[in-house]
């Protein structure tokens, strides 16, 4: 489990306490600390501007950048290897004396030609590739037109400022898996104030859909309609939440129930509605057959499994992975949002079995409470 630090500042006064100390503390509450790591790294940064982009003389590959960066260090020149980079483009640079994950950057002679500084990819700032698309591992970042020129604070800027502690939830503090849980820990070991956030109940209006469970494995199962949804990235500080705990942002909708689940430890489902079979969702465990999850793979199932039906067909492996049939992409409109509790040992049965395994069903498999399913439904609609 982690634990964003920018998170913890955001809920909690935490001025003249560090992100060592809640270690400390958090270690003789139950959790076991595995380390504290930084999301990015790097000083000597600043947001800058190529002003113009020439073939190097002496490369097939190489570029020779004017780089304005700022009114405090004026124009540069950087020779630069990024196949993305072009006349126009705002970028992350790595002034002279910059300390990188990689190394420090010096100036140089780079074929004969000078470069005083190097235009950066997020890899080269130490963030996981697993958060970047193949352009990214690929070139240097490509900063929204609107980027400050000379904003020397360009961690901040970007999100990545973030400092991550890291530790292993105990068996007997599952709740532990929620970080407005662990935030209420940290209140209480620092005698801080912290008040969790109230939702206010659902009305049910909209939600046309019959849910229900024929398995004692499923005592609780609740839906809700969403509708008329705007698919579009998520603001800067979701977006970067998510990834300082290990999700990777996909869209506004997908990260509602990520950070729902997040937040609370109470694992959601998204179904795009309009790709159901039927306006009915049924967990039974009867079934038996081919499941393809929206992993792509194709997993065979077997009586005894919890899986959710509409119409007869299986739309998920509860608590495991959603149906590749009825699945949020971008062009999904309006959702139904799912929360259940179901039986731990069942879910930890089917994951172990077929070897798929997911955020969702690490939570089931170490207990949730089983009283919060309506509450938070609340919160992610």
């Amino acid at each position: 489990m982690k634990i964003s630090w920018n998170y913890l500042k955001s809920v909690l006064p935490l001025e003249g306490h560090t992100p060592e100390e809640v270690a400390e503390k958090l270690t003789f509450a139950g959790a076991e600390v595995e380390g504290i790591s930084r999301c990015a790294s790097g000083d000597h940064l600043v947001i800058g501007k190529i002003l113009s982009c020439l073939p190097h003389p002496d490369s097939d590959h190489l570029h020779v950048l004017q780089v304005d960066e700022g009114p405090v260090f004026g124009v540069h020149q950087i020779v630069c290897g990024a196949p993305n980079a072009r006349e126009g483009l705002k970028a992350i640079i790595a002034r002279e004396g910059a300390n990188l994950p990689g190394g420090k950057i010096l100036k140089s002679t780079i074929r004969g030609v000078d470069s005083d500084g190097m235009c950066c990819s997020l890899l080269e700032l130490g963030v996981d590739p697993k958060f970047l698309s193949e352009a990214q591992t690929k070139g240097i970042e490509e900063l929204p037109e609107g980027a400050p020129v000379g904003e020397e604070n360009v961690l901040s800027y970007l999100g990545l400022d973030d400092v991550v502690i890291e530790f292993d939830v105990l068996p007997n503090r599952p709740d532990l898996y929620a970080l407005s849980n662990i935030a209420q820990e940290v209140a209480c070991l620092l005698d801080l104030p912290y008040r969790k956030r109230a939702y206010p109940a659902l009305n049910g209006e909209g939600n046309v859909l019959e849910v229900g469970s024929k398995t004692d494995k499923c005592p609780q199962f609740d839906a809700v309609y969403v509708g008329a949804l705007r698919t579009a990235p998520s603001p800067k500080e979701v977006a970067s939440l998510l990834e300082s705990e290990g999700i990777r942002s996909i869209d506004s909708t997908v990260d509602v129930g990520n950070l729902a689940m997040l937040l609370s430890g109470q694992p959601l489902n998204l179904y795009d509605a309009d790709k159901l079979p039927s306006k009915q969702l049924i967990a039974v465990d009867d079934y038996e057959g081919d499941f393809l999850a929206m992993d792509g793979k194709t997993y065979h199932l077997q009586k005894g499994d919890i899986v959710i039906v509409s119409g007869g067909v299986p739309v998920c492996l509860a608590g495991i992975m959603t149906a590749e049939c009825a699945k949020v992409d971008s062009s999904t409109k309006n959702v139904y949002v799912e929360a259940a509790n179901f039986s731990y040992s069942s879910i930890r049965r089917t994951s172990n079995r077929i070897g798929l395994s997911s955020d969702s069903s690490l939570r089931f498999c170490k207990g949730i409470n089983p009283d919060q399913a309506k509450e938070v439904l609340s919160m992610a609609a």
